[in-house]
């Protein structure tokens, strides 16, 4: 008897030890475990310090407007649409000084001369490489619209001294411009956002002034006189070249630049169907066809007013083309004279849209080269094609690689300027403007 009971106190302390082993383990397993979260947890929160600080630093101006910022947790998950509904207030950014903001139609033609030369003496000038606009090129994208345009100036007082008398002169030296014209947005169908922006185009700083906040200050003071200005419309969209400057885009993309010098003729399309180019008596087909497939393929639709469009097809700005097969449209293709050389006496042609109903991707690729070399052979100073790989052009994108290398490959993305919305695949991005 006294030989069961050993056993049995002995079988439950050596049971007993087991557990407490187990227990220790455990414990020890919940603190390592506990700690390590703990860890991470500190890690990620200095991480997501260290990244507002580094933005704020580096680019202390964008941090302080209304746009969706990279570490903007709570726009991920609950996106508000417009940021801020009232109206802007002065800032140290705002310089009412030195800028003033009108509306296109009180520039006066000196005034959008001057503009111009400014343009091409500052915007995109490297060597060969330049941006050479004419007033005419420039003209065409604020006219045709329903809602005012906006031209900003950013001058200097400078002495000049007449030759003759040797009198000064007070001038007004412009050494800064920025520009935006309305636009339509269309977001899922409408069901999630439909609403006026204006795009902004042309901020331009003086070569010899650059550095010196004078982009910031027109950018805070052409939105705040604008938003005065126009109160029905409080959004702003911005296409950026390169870095985004810590702001979540509404999409991004890479541009694909490709020489035409080695490329033949391509051949013409099969008889079934005919490449016709649109104009003031068939522009209704273009828009049927917007109308009917644009909301369907497009997660998000950035439009101009059609004025506008003709305006810019009139004024051979832009060149759009349309494939039909028995009276029904299959694609349309849209191409800009960007006013780029790459070399003295040649030019960029630039398709920046594309819509394919198309269902052969070959049909819809040949029907762009067919549409490209018409153009350049009406203007044969476009020696280089540009694709924007938005909308359905990645189609022509792959195409194209298959067999021609690009000679320039560049990033660029769009963003909201106070509105906050997740970010579009591209090829779910139509933007005609």
């Amino acid at each position: 008897m006294n030989t069961i009971i050993y056993i049995y106190f002995k079988n439950r302390n050596r049971l007993f030890r087991f557990f407490q082993y187990i227990y220790l383990i455990i414990i020890c397993m919940f603190y390592i475990l506990y700690f390590y979260i703990l860890y991470l947890l500190l890690f990620i929160f200095i991480i997501i310090v260290a990244l507002c600080a580094y933005i704020k630093i580096q680019f202390r101006f964008w941090s302080e407007q209304p746009v969706f910022h990279v570490y903007d947790f709570r726009y991920y998950l609950f996106p508000p649409g417009i940021i801020n509904f009232e109206l802007p207030e002065k800032n140290r950014w705002t310089n009412f000084k030195n800028i003033e903001t009108i509306k296109y139609s009180d520039n006066v033609d000196l005034k959008l001369k001057q503009f111009t030369h400014f343009i091409r003496q500052n915007y995109l000038q490297n060597g060969e490489n330049q941006f050479n606009p004419t007033k005419e090129n420039i003209g065409a994208y604020f006219s045709g619209h329903n809602s005012s345009s906006f031209f900003s100036y950013y001058y200097d007082d400078e002495i000049l001294i007449d030759s003759k008398t040797s009198e000064q002169i007070l001038n007004k030296k412009m050494i800064g411009a920025m520009t935006s014209r309305p636009i339509r947005i269309s977001i899922n169908k409408t069901k999630d956002a439909f609403f006026s922006a204006y795009y902004v185009d042309y901020l331009c700083v003086d070569k010899s002034k650059r550095k010196q906040n004078i982009a910031p200050q027109l950018i805070q003071t052409h939105h705040y006189n604008q938003r005065l200005l126009n109160k029905n419309i409080v959004v702003s969209l911005f296409k950026r070249e390169g870095e985004v400057t810590g702001i979540v885009p509404l999409c991004i993309y890479k541009t694909y630049c490709f020489d035409m010098t080695p490329w033949a003729k391509p051949p013409a399309l099969l008889p079934y169907v005919a490449l016709v180019e649109v104009g003031k008596t068939n522009i209704h087909h273009l828009l049927e066809f917007f109308k009917e497939n644009n909301e369907r393929k497009f997660d998000i639709c950035i439009m101009t007013e059609i004025g506008n469009i003709m305006e810019l097809i009139k004024t051979h700005n832009i060149f759009v083309y349309m494939i039909t097969t028995g009276g029904e449209v299959l694609c349309a293709y849209f191409f800009r004279d960007s006013c780029v050389s790459l070399k003295k006496g040649t030019d960029c042609l630039c398709c920046f849209a594309s819509i394919n109903c198309c269902k052969n991707d070959g049909l819809f690729a040949h029907g762009y080269k067919v549409a490209l070399w018409k153009i350049h052979e009406r203007m044969t100073r476009f020696k280089y094609a540009v694709i924007e790989n938005i909308s359905d052009n990645d189609v022509i994108v792959n195409n194209l690689l298959k067999k021609s290398r690009p000679i320039i490959v560049n990033p660029a993305a769009y963003f909201f300027y106070n509105f906050a919305y997740h970010t579009f695949n591209p090829k779910k991005v139509l933007v005609i403007n």
